[in-house]
């Protein structure tokens, strides 16, 4: 039996390129030190057992690692995750962040950035993984959103109601260890408190939060999901914008988009992570006549928006050039830890994105949104040796993509053909 070393090769019949844009047929990614080495052709590579571990993955399909730009690590996901999330002690949201990353990183995503989890569960929950105590992905971590008093996600939030206040959260959140800043700029639908059609700051205040967090060089990102609230954030110079939705202000319309704030979006380099794959789950459970998520929001209740028209206004962002993540906003109703892959089915089945497209979106796509492409987010020599493999082609079946046969996250092996190793 040969001995596991620091060095190692996997051999795949499929293996991303290096722009993550199609398949090296039968190639090997050659690991040392949770770095990758080499990317080579099967044959041209040493088997060498008294130097590599050799690992033949055989009619795989070998990706980078997913990349989730979106999670809630104590949330349930399940159709009561918003009463589990008010009730439960922070042991108990603790264990469930432990449980829902280890389902996470052995599904293959092997980075995620978690942008709303209480900082008594985040931040200990990172440094156990960081110390290789537990399994779970690389971590960039918010901490708790900043929002209004009653505000979305107030119980797991820092109510922040004046400028002042504002820019304390942000320090506040940085000082903790925060590598992005989470701001509610509007209500949402989690919180019956909040209502989604308006905005819960102005763009004084979100120009002083970015001000705060950019003076630190940390990102900051925004929930929104009212046209106003979109417009504030646009103009207020945040990085990321969170679902970016288009909700008008009044509850008895529908939508209220702006193309000229789209196009301010796109020139100003700004992301937006869609959270599609998450609604396609819920559909899905929906379908299969699983008992839904909470009632819809009073303040959309009004009038019901068609899936079809916020689908329309994301094609048209994207028609536009603003570039989307793939976030699929965890632990919200049946967005389980464990199925990150929905985004790119999404992206393909409900906005008609080719499959490389979309895989690429997963991987090297939001590694880069995330500021991290140089280090993660595809298969070539000096990257961190973060590898999925997947059953099938998912470049002709999306859905291929899903749970991976084998992790390797940073270098360390953590399940090997569907058997879990940690």
């Amino acid at each position: 039996m040969k001995t596991m070393t620091n060095k190692s090769i996997y051999k795949a019949k499929r293996v991303a390129n290096a722009d993550v844009s199609g398949w090296l047929e039968d190639h090997a990614v050659v690991v040392e030190d949770g770095v990758i080495t080499a990317v080579e052709p099967s044959d041209s590579v040493s088997d060498d057992a008294n130097e590599y571990t050799v690992h033949d993955l055989g009619d795989v399909s070998l990706l980078p690692g997913l990349v989730d730009a979106h999670s809630h690590m104590h949330c349930s996901a399940t159709h009561d995750a918003q009463r589990l999330a008010l009730t439960e002690n922070n042991q108990q949201l603790t264990i469930r962040a432990t449980n829902n990353m280890r389902k996470a990183v052995l599904a293959g995503t092997t980075t995620i950035r978690d942008l709303g989890s209480k900082n008594e569960v985040a931040f200990a929950v990172r440094q156990m993984i960081d110390d290789g105590h537990i399994p779970g992905p690389r971590l960039l971590l918010a901490g708790t959103p900043i929002t209004i008093t009653a505000g979305h996600c107030w119980f797991f939030g820092t109510e922040a109601d004046t400028e002042a206040e504002v820019r304390t959260a942000v320090r506040t959140q940085v000082k903790l260890g925060a590598n992005v800043i989470k701001m509610m700029a509007t209500g949402g639908m989690f919180t019956p408190t909040a209502n989604p059609r308006t905005p819960q700051y102005s763009v004084e205040m979100l120009k002083a939060a970015v001000e705060e967090a950019h003076r630190m060089n940390v990102p900051i990102v925004t929930h929104t999901l009212s046209a106003q609230g979109t417009r504030n954030v646009v103009e207020a110079g945040v990085d990321h914008l969170i679902h970016s939705r288009w909700y008008h202000s009044d509850p008895t319309k529908g939508l209220d988009y702006t193309a000229d704030t789209v196009k301010q979006m796109a020139d100003q380099g700004q992301w937006v992570d869609p959270t599609i794959g998450h609604h396609l789950l819920g559909q899905e459970a929906k379908d299969r006549g699983e008992e839904g998520p909470a009632d819809p929001h009073w303040a959309v209740s009004f009038k019901v928006v068609p899936e079809a028209d916020h689908l329309e206004t994301l094609n048209n962002m994207h028609d536009a050039g603003v570039r989307f993540t793939t976030g699929l906003d965890m632990g919200m109703a049946y967005g389980t830890h464990d199925r990150s892959a929905a985004n790119a089915w999404a992206l393909v089945e409900y906005l008609g994105w080719a499959n490389w497209k979309a895989i690429n979106a997963a991987t090297a796509g939001t590694a880069e949104a995330l500021g991290l492409n140089k280090e993660i987010g595809s298969l070539q020599a000096g990257m961190n040796a973060d590898l999925a493999a997947f059953a099938g082609d998912p470049a002709k079946n999306i859905r291929d993509m899903d749970r991976a046969s084998t992790v390797v996250q940073a270098g360390r092996l953590l399940k090997l053909n569907d058997a879990v190793l940690v």
